[in-house]
Formats: C-alpha cells, structure tokens, sequence
C-alpha cells in the first residue's frame, strides 16, 4: 500500500473516526475505524486524529490528510461561510491546514439556523447540481440544491430521537424485549405518519402494544414508521424526484418511507459517496499534484 498511497481521508461522526487510504485514482487501498469513549473536545480532534493515524499506519505519514465531519467545527470564524456557494469548488478553497492536517469546515445556514455538518463533503462527491438531497444517518440531512448551490438545509434528528425514545422513558424497551423488523409494520406506521393533516403522538406505539393491537417486538419498527414517515413527509411530497443517500438499515427504511410517500428515489451509498467527496476535494484543493 505505501508505494501507491496517495491521500489519507478520514471522517469524525461522533465517537468514531473512520479512514481510507487512497490512490492517485482515489481508488480505496484500505480502511480503519476506531472508537472513542466520548466524543472528543475541540481541542483534543487533532492529537486524536494523530494518534489513530499512528496506530493505522505505524509511520511518518508522507502524503495529504484530509479531513471532514465533526473536526470541521475547528474552521476559524472567517471560514465559516454561509450557503448558496457552490459546493465542491468553493469547499476545496475553504481547506485549512493545521497540524498537517487539511480540514474541511462546514457550511452554516442562517435562518434558519442550520450545519451541514459533513455533508459538503457527501454533496461534492455526490456530484449533483440540482435537486432535492436526502442524507439519512443518525442525523438526517435535506438538501436542496440549485445550479451546484446548497439552497437549503433542514437537518432532523430522526435515528436519534428513536433511539432516545426506546432506550430511556415511557416507550423504553426492557431489558429481555427483543426486536424484529417486520415490513408490513413498519409502512403501516409510515402511512400514518404521512397523514400530516392529522399528526399521530408517539405514544400511539405504547398505547397500540397495551391495547394489542402491535406485538411487543415490534415495537421499535412502528416507532421507526412513524418517526420517518414524519421526516418524509414534512420535506417531501408525492411524486418528488429526491436522491437518497445511505447505508444498511437506513437506506431501506427510507427507502421504504419514500416508496409509500410515491416519490421517485435514486439510492446512493453514503460511504462511496463521502470517500468520492473527500478524494475530490483534495483533487480540487492540488493535493493530489498535476493531472
């Protein structure tokens, strides 16, 4: 790998760091991750990353290392630039070196008052100039994008807040209440999500398995169904054109969510798709060297 490693890119998401080794053709030579305790502080992004490289590589590190996600919040005040600037080029511009390190910051929305959060680097990978973005991850991202311009962003909290819900307070699932996905449950709740006119309280999940009308273990499927249904529909309407980014269980509940919404989807992997974006940024930025 060392002969033909090229770039480094890594990506902060929370506790876990994520890394590729990429070739001159940004073709991927091999991968790690690894997990903090805690998210880290600001001030602790940086000796983090080093030491996490060092363990992956076990040597001085000869080639560029970029950088997204959370370590993007380290941008200085002056880079932190507001939306409606196209994407990749101006994301490539706005790199900043520190410690040898090539971040990329992130791009701020006024009013309302949103991030992108590391999707810059998804959106200049994705290579679209037009069209509504669905970024499904723990936080979800919407997108809309005009001419290569971010438009609009609108993050959600959705995977999150499930996992709120059934890991703490009335919806909580005991210790021995095992889950299992069941389809038909999940879009029964997603259709009543998507019923806006009259909004359905999450509780209806506790009150359905009381009453028996949901099974017990599928208890996390209807919350999934309505929280995402919920996500959907207030973003989206039938017949939408929306490019779907995502991985696992994510890419097919969402992708599920979208089909009863009737929206036309094209599914996109957020792992190629934020590994394309960080080799096309450091093209951009020179630190591949000349074509």
């Amino acid at each position: 790998m060392a002969e033909s490693l090229a770039l480094i890119g890594l990506d902060w998401n929370g506790t876990r760091l994520s890394g590729w080794a990429f070739d001159a053709e940004g073709e991927v030579l091999g991968a790690f991750s690894a997990l903090e305790a805690r998210r880290p502080e600001l001030s602790e992004y940086l000796p983090r990353t080093h030491f996490h490289l060092g363990e992956w590589i076990g040597s001085a590190i000869e080639v560029p290392v970029i950088a997204c996600g959370d370590i993007g919040l380290l941008a200085p005040e002056s880079l932190r630039a507001e939306m409606r600037l196209p994407v990749a080029a101006t994301e490539a511009a706005r790199l900043f070196e520190t410690a040898g390190v090539h971040v990329v910051p992130w791009v701020w929305q006024g009013e309302p008052a949103d991030v992108s959060g590391g999707a810059e680097t998804m959106l200049a990978g994705l290579g679209e100039d037009h069209g509504a973005i669905c970024l499904a991850g723990r936080l979800t991202r919407h997108v809309q994008l005009a001419h290569g311009r971010i438009v609009r962003i609108a993050t959600e909290m959705t995977a999150e807040l499930r996992d709120l819900y059934l890991t703490g307070g009335t919806l909580a699932l005991g210790p021995d209440q095992a889950q299992a996905f069941d389809e038909r449950v999940f879009r029964d709740w997603v259709e009543m999500a998507l019923d806006t006119g009259e909004p359905v309280p999450v509780f209806a999940v506790e009150a359905a398995v009381l009453s028996g009308r949901l099974h017990p273990r599928h208890k996390a499927a209807a919350v999934a169904g309505l929280l995402i249904g919920r996500d959907v529909a207030t973003h989206y309407d039938p017949g939408d054109e929306v490019v779907l980014v995502a991985d696992g269980p994510l890419l097919e509940a969402y992708g599920l969510a979208f089909d009863c919404l009737g929206a036309e989807v094209e599914e996109a992997s957020a792992e190629g798709v934020l590994q394309d974006g960080l080799v096309e940024l450091a093209d951009l930025a020179g630190l591949l060297g000349e074509d």
